[in-house]
């Protein structure tokens, strides 16, 4: 049971690695307030209103979510710089923020074909803990 508990952190901190990028978007063009509606006077707005608030608490709880994994992201990069193993930090900075891909991490730090993945694998268990607490550690 705790070894599902520790996947599923796992699993949702890749989750929002790979979506980091469209998360940041949403919250920037997420249209959420009838002033941001162009010619809102032709529609019935006050029967959308009720939708609007939804898009306002989900872009809320994004912006929230947003911040929590930048602040866990800087920690973890604090991190990495201290022990020395700020290129790990880099390749999954370059992967899942930049875009880049494996080969480009390989080419940037002149490394062997798999050390961009494992980097990546473990910068993702130790923003797990960042992100999720005991949650990500409780065996």
């Amino acid at each position: 049971m705790a070894e599902q508990a520790e996947d599923a952190v796992i699993s949702k901190t890749y989750l929002y690695l790979e979506n980091y990028n469209e998360m940041q978007r949403y919250i920037s063009e997420a249209v959420s307030e009838v002033s941001q509606v162009e010619h809102a006077d032709i529609y019935n707005i006050s029967a959308e209103r009720a939708f609007l608030r939804t898009i306002r608490e989900c872009k809320a709880e994004t912006i929230i979510l947003f911040e929590h994994i930048n602040k866990s992201l800087e920690a973890l990069e604090r991190d990495a710089e201290a022990a020395g193993e700020g290129y790990k930090f880099d390749a999954l900075r370059m992967k899942y923020i930049e875009g880049k891909t494996y080969e480009d991490i390989r080419n940037k730090w002149n490394c062997g074909k798999n050390a961009p993945k494992e980097w990546c694998k473990t910068m993702v268990k130790r923003l797990s803990i960042k992100l999720f607490g005991a949650k990500a550690i409780d065996k």
